[in-house]
């Protein structure tokens, strides 16, 4: 082997060993994660609507909605960070999917409202499953409400119209 050709294989090795530790020390490598885009599979669309405007208040267990009558019984709670409520579930049909809700529980007893978008159920209808009115009362005022007649009102409001019901309810202890 000749001196030029000794020489090119060292300087090959150095320029490789230059450039394999400018790779490893000298560059900072970023690793990215990022989720792959998302399309909800949506036949229906949030906004078509269906039906007359109506709205049915009701109340969701294990994933069923039940719709509150006239005489039936809605619970008062007492919730796990405080407080005391009464939480609803509403349906809606012929009214587009962003709006205003309020609920109330007679004149004295408890109100809400604010700014919602329902969501659409497999069954086609609008929902919100948890509207949380709250109830002021503590002690022996609480206790004088269980068993007391209350009219629940209930109203969903959008630029395009609005739907409410009422039913007369008796208040217990839940």
């Amino acid at each position: 082997m000749n001196a030029g050709t000794h020489f090119g294989i060292r300087t090959s090795f150095l320029a490789a060993a230059v450039l394999l530790s400018s790779v490893i020390f000298g560059c900072e490598t970023r690793i990215l994660y990022e989720d792959f885009p998302v399309e909800f599979d949506d036949p229906l669309g949030q906004d078509v609507i269906f039906g007359d405007p109506a709205i049915f208040p009701g109340t969701n267990e294990e994933q069923l909605f039940s719709e509150i009558e006239d005489g039936d019984t809605v619970y008062i709670i007492h919730g796990f960070q405080g407080g005391t409520w009464v939480h609803l579930s509403i349906r809606v049909t012929g009214l587009p999917s962003v709006g205003n809700i309020a609920a109330s529980l007679g004149i004295h007893v408890g109100e809400i409202a604010y700014d919602i978008k329902l969501i659409r159920t497999a069954e086609g209808y609008l929902e919100a499953y948890d509207i949380p009115i709250p109830i002021p009362f503590e002690g022996d005022e609480l206790e004088t409400l269980y068993g007391q007649e209350a009219s629940l009102t209930v109203s969903f409001t959008t630029a395009n119209g609005a739907a409410n019901a009422t039913r007369l309810v008796i208040l217990g202890d839940g």
